[in-house]
């Protein structure tokens, strides 16, 4: 063997050895084209509510990856004319490609490099028509995703013509400024987080006592504002059968902003919530619960989420998770 050909050898196996684990020198063991981790590779809205003024000019969509194939991940994304109360024209889609009753608004692609919790963005142009025109409702859905399927958040609701007045998502990690308030020495209200999403969560199980803890929003002032409306988002685990409602929302305009809730007067709007999450469900929208009531009409608004149990231990304690809590008005 001559010198040239003893300096070829290291590279020639160098080169087998990143035929062998793949391009990128790294095996996870795991085909090229197949998702990487404990399930298929999934893609989902970052939020299911986004709340905007024609004058905003411009609206962001966030999209979210879940285990993420070594491959890239795409998606359209789809204004849902049929569905939508707004028109093609607000968001400037009008001459975008029509797909049956719908209109393409863009595509968003994930490079093969993506992890999970990674996001891509749209941004669409909001066009302001007329003045002080009613809330209207844009809804967007997934449509030829390759690589992935839609899971968790497939669908995305744009109002126009509303006013955020408090949101609150927990993506930093704390309840701030909503506060907590245990009533009972039993388990209470704090964040949780799980593939890359934070929430407001209680579970009473392993506590001390049966939970009575009450998560609360600081005072939001009705007063310069119309057709309120709540939203939120709401996961449960385990099922406590001695606590027949665990989770149930409230609303009071005469709370101190500190005091034990229980020496106040509340509102219990829970049978205006369309949607509640089951035993086993992923997040699930709570759809559009009304707020603009006369008795709701103030200067300060408080909305909880009191969370009960009827014990500690399993069957007597269930786990409840909270996202993406908002109001909304005119």
């Amino acid at each position: 063997m001559n010198t040239l050909q003893l300096l070829r050898l290291p590279a020639l196996l160098l080169a087998g050895a990143l035929l062998i684990t793949g391009c990128d020198g790294l095996d996870s063991g795991t085909p090229p084209t197949e998702a990487t981790g404990e399930s298929n590779a999934t893609v989902s809205f970052a939020t299911d509510n986004i709340s905007i003024t024609e004058e905003s000019g411009t609206v962001t969509i966030e999209v979210t990856v879940t285990n993420p194939p070594n491959d890239t991940v795409s998606a359209e994304v789809l204004y849902a004319d049929g569905t939508s109360s707004t028109s093609p024209s607000d968001f400037g889609l009008e001459s975008s490609r029509n797909v049956g009753s719908g209109y393409v608004a863009g595509r968003v692609v994930f490079p093969d490099t993506a992890t999970t919790g990674n996001t891509q963005t749209l941004t669409l142009d909001i066009a302001d028509e007329e003045d002080n025109e009613p809330k209207e409702d844009g809804v967007f859905v997934f449509q030829n995703v390759t690589n992935a399927s839609v899971e968790g958040t497939d669908r995305l609701t744009i109002s126009i013509g509303a006013i955020e007045i408090f949101f609150k998502d927990f993506e930093d990690g704390s309840l701030d400024p909503m506060s907590v308030f245990n009533v009972t020495n039993g388990n209470g209200w704090g964040t949780g987080n799980f593939e890359n999403n934070s929430y407001a969560v209680a579970n009473a199980f392993g506590g001390s006592e049966a939970s009575n803890s009450w998560l609360i929003s600081p005072a939001i002032n009705f007063n310069n504002f119309e057709g309120e409306t709540l939203t939120f988002r709401n996961k449960k685990r385990f099922d406590d059968g001695g606590e027949e409602q665990p989770l149930e929302v409230k609303v009071s305009t005469d709370y101190d902003g500190s005091g034990n809730p229980e020496n106040f007067s509340w509102t219990d709007i829970t049978d205006r919530v369309q949607s509640l999450a089951s035993e086993g469900e992923g997040f699930v929208a709570s759809g559009e619960i009304d707020l603009s009531d006369a008795q709701f009409q103030a200067d300060e608004v408080y909305v909880a989420f009191k969370y009960t149990s009827s014990g500690t231990g399993p069957g007597s304690s269930e786990e409840q998770q909270v996202d993406d809590v908002r109001v909304v008005g005119r």
